[in-house]
């Protein structure tokens, strides 16, 4: 099997698991009536769980192309046009971390602020038993997707030469679904009802997930942008973030 063949493969292989790990969540909802709340906090957890990864990649990125030329020339470049000096790459990791995670924190609170009645007990009591119980199989599935794709970019050498820097804003969609999991999950817990919230939340991660998966396509850039210049710009400053 010739490269070109087994870059295909794994690319579908992807496809296929972000598809499924996206509805094992629904389907535990309907057919195995596992409690849509504590589905939301699992959903939370994943964020966490990406951001841990993500903090590996950049460590890996930075120890495996940091100190090649053309990696510091690119740097180099970035920090000129940012007018500023960058980050030495081995801390950048925990830089990130306590951004995202700052963010995190504050949504979390705010979310138990609310939600005290569908919560009891506490909203890190209720992670805990979100992430023990049953809800254990959403995180190892969330958590199996994370780990594939990370040894996909090592293998098909992803990030090749490039500063880790240009990696620092991809949680960003996270924190996006994030945001939606906080807004939308509390007008659902307040009002009653978290069920047809699951479908909302799994319909936006599923769809997300998806675009960042075809964002290299050409007829997704055309559609998205109408071939509009600014617009294509904006694109391709959001693909740094996939």
């Amino acid at each position: 099997m010739d490269e070109k063949t087994v870059a295909k493969t794994s690319r579908y292989s992807l496809l296929a698991q972000i598809i499924v790990f996206n509805t094992i969540p629904l389907i535990g909802v309907v057919f195995y009536h596992w409690n849509a709340g504590l589905l939301i906090l699992a959903y939370f957890m994943e964020t966490i769980v990406a951001l841990l990864f993500h903090a590996v990649r950049l460590w890996y990125v930075h120890f495996r192309w940091g100190s090649h030329p053309e990696t510091k020339s690119r740097a180099a470049n970035m920090a000129k046009a940012n007018g500023g000096n960058s980050m030495p790459g081995v801390f950048l990791p925990v830089f990130m971390l306590a951004v995202f995670g700052f963010f995190c924190f504050v949504q979390l609170m705010v979310m138990g602020g609310f939600a005290e009645k569908a919560f009891p007990g506490g909203i890190f009591h209720n992670m805990y038993k979100a992430a023990t119980g049953e809800l254990a199989w959403v995180l190892a599935s969330f958590t199996f997707l994370q780990l594939s794709r990370f040894f996909m970019e090592v293998i098909r050498e992803e990030y090749r030469y490039t500063p880790s820097e240009a990696l620092f804003f991809q949680p960003f969609r996270r924190i996006l679904v994030q945001q939606l999991t906080v807004i939308l999950g509390g007008f659902f817990i307040v009002f009653g009802g978290t069920t047809p919230y699951v479908f909302v939340l799994v319909l936006v991660t599923l769809s997300i997930d998806l675009f960042f998966f075809f964002i290299n396509n050409k007829k997704l850039k055309a559609f998205v942008t109408k071939s509009d210049p600014e617009a294509e710009k904006h694109y391709e400053e959001m693909k740094k973030m996939m």
